[in-house]
């Protein structure tokens, strides 16, 4: 397989040159994937896919041409080379745009090299029986398992040869509480793992959730509107930084203008119990890419250190636009602080507050304003998880929770993507019925 993609992309590099291109890369990419379903209780589905892509970017004249397409042989190679390059012929110029500098040749692998399909069965299996042993009120709709399997080899016409070989597998269920004709809201849980060696209702938070699910089958309505403390499950807190990136440290959001942050670096955005940064090489996480998406080696960055903005999320392009340096990871593999506070301290120290699992609602105003339902949660009152409530509404500004972060787990949850903890943020408006 490696031979095959180097073949490819060095036939696709001289073709660009022949085609006029001054400068390209190319992304060539051969995926398998093993995917083992269960729907309703039993087993529905078995299969393995393959797939190729061929990605190429050809620089005419400070012009940028991109095509991609789902075949790797020379004739398709050919075709794809010349619509890059009457791409890049039809587009307007832009300095910004260039091919990355060589970083020379280099090699990965890491996680599986061959999957175990029959522990995986069995383990899918094992788990439908934990639940239904631990958990009988949870209805298990649906069990998405895969094993992802790509091979990548990035070359650009500086010298640059990057070839990586990943393998993982992934997990996803959707379940809810169910008691006769009364059910939960919808609950789900996910991660990614190299190796079968652990239960799955014993990784990260998996237990939890269905403990939850269970409880969530009868809901009470808030009563009234106040003012109070959200105790923000980890999925949860990756969905608020999630948002407050884009807006805030993103090179769309820095290019154009409009980040609230494209000024601060350097200074408190946040409460400085808060540090955050992206770190696709830590160890605690499963098929991360080894190469940006524009041809550099990938290394931890830095966003924010005791609430201080200390770096943005900007690619190459996006650091020539602004005039700012270019991030060692754009985004994603979030690692987060852990505090000084177990949960129990975190859930003691609130009078009146909710515990949020999910949330659901648009995109933040650039400003940080932002309004949705908290989904799958439960009311706090003095320092005590009580009744799960109906789909209750909760406001406020995402920036500014950031500043009123008023503690943060000291436990690092991780689902092989990312490792967040629980935190506790004041000053958000809760609003029932």
């Amino acid at each position: 397989m490696k031979n095959e993609l180097y073949k490819a992309a060095e036939f696709a590099l001289a073709e660009l040159k022949t085609q006029g291109a001054d400068g390209a890369e190319v992304t060539v990419s051969k995926q398998r994937t093993e995917e083992l379903n269960v729907d309703a209780g039993k087993f529905s589905l078995m299969r393995t896919t393959f797939n190729s892509t061929l990605t190429i970017r050809a620089l005419v004249g400070g012009r940028k041409g991109v095509f991609s397409l789902n075949a790797l042989d020379d004739a398709s190679v050919v075709k794809a080379a010349k619509s890059a390059v009457e791409s890049a012929l039809n587009s307007e110029p832009d300095d910004a745009e260039i091919i990355a500098d060589s970083i020379g040749e280099h090699d990965f692998s890491s996680g599986i090299a061959e999957p175990n399909l029959d522990k995986l069965y069995d383990r899918i299996d094992e788990y439908m029986k934990s639940v239904a042993a631990e958990f009988p009120k949870v209805d298990l709709m649906q069990i998405v398992t895969n094993v992802e399997m790509p091979a990548m080899l990035y070359a650009n016409s500086n010298g640059t040869r990057v070839f990586q070989q990943l393998g993982w597998y992934e997990f996803s269920g959707t379940f809810s509480g169910r008691d006769g004709e009364k059910t939960s809201s919808m609950s789900g849980y996910g991660f990614a793992v190299d190796d079968l060696e652990t239960p799955f209702l014993d990784i990260a938070e998996m237990r939890r959730i269905h403990r939850e699910a269970e409880a969530q089958i009868e809901t009470v309505p808030v009563s009234g509107k106040f003012v109070g403390k959200l105790l923000v499950a980890p999925d949860c807190v990756t969905t608020f930084l999630g948002s407050v990136l884009s807006n805030c440290v993103s090179t769309g959001s820095l290019i154009a203008g409009v980040s609230p942050w494209r000024d601060k670096l350097g200074e408190p955005v946040a409460n400085p119990r808060l540090s955050l940064a992206s770190d696709p090489l830590n160890p605690a996480f499963v098929g991360t890419s080894r190469l940006t998406s524009d041809g550099y080696l990938v290394g931890r960055q830095e966003i924010i250190a005791d609430g201080v903005l200390t770096g943005f999320l900007l690619s190459q392009y996006g650091a020539r636009k602004t005039g700012k340096s270019r991030a060692s990871s754009y985004g994603g593999s979030y690692v987060m602080a852990p505090g000084d506070k177990t949960f129990d301290e975190l859930l003691a120290s609130i009078d009146e507050g909710v515990l949020v699992n999910r949330f659901s609602g648009g995109s933040p105003a650039l400003n940080g304003e932002f309004s949705g339902v908290a989904k799958n949660s439960f009311m706090i009152r003095n320092g005590k998880i009580c009744e799960a409530v109906s789909e209750t509404m909760i406001s406020g500004n995402l920036l500014e929770m950031l500043t009123h972060v008023a503690g943060i787990g000291s436990e690092l949850i991780n689902d092989g993507s990312k490792l967040v903890p629980w935190v506790l943020f004041d000053g958000v408006t809760v609003s029932g019925k």
